[in-house]
């Protein structure tokens, strides 16, 4: 019989998610996209949306990651500026998180040692998932 299991090694971890009706990002974009756009994101979250031709999805699914990252932080939005929390994207489209020196100052005092997104939508909805890893 062999033995497969040594010794578990024990995570502390935080998570935040955040879920977003597309059609309310539709509406927004609609009556006032530029002001939005100029107050929730930065400018290389912008030109990431407008070369996805402005789609509500993507903005939906940014817009509910910069949420879930500060429910995982346990701040909320209102404690921070949007664009606090930047969402970039590697070469091969997986997003990850750039963080303000605000935020990276906080983390420190926390011990949060790294966080990872996850980011989906369907037809109505986008949703997105943070985990942070303490040291």
């Amino acid at each position: 019989m062999y033995n497969y299991i040594k010794t578990a090694k024990v995570i502390e971890m935080r998570t935040g998610v955040d879920i977003v009706e597309i059609k309310r990002i539709e509406k927004i974009l609609e009556k006032r996209r530029e002001s939005f756009y100029k107050k929730v994101f930065t400018y290389s979250e912008i030109e990431y949306i407008e070369n996805k031709i402005n789609n509500p999805k993507t903005v939906a699914g940014l817009f509910a990651t910069k949420e879930s990252v500060s429910k995982l932080l346990g701040v909320g939005i209102g404690n921070l500026n949007w664009k606090d929390i930047e969402i970039l994207h590697d070469k091969n489209g997986r997003p990850f998180i750039n963080i303000s020196s605000k935020i990276r100052k906080y983390l420190k005092e926390i011990d949060l040692n790294s966080i990872e997104i996850s980011i989906s939508h369907e037809k109505e909805y986008a949703i997105s998932f943070s985990i942070g890893f303490f040291k």
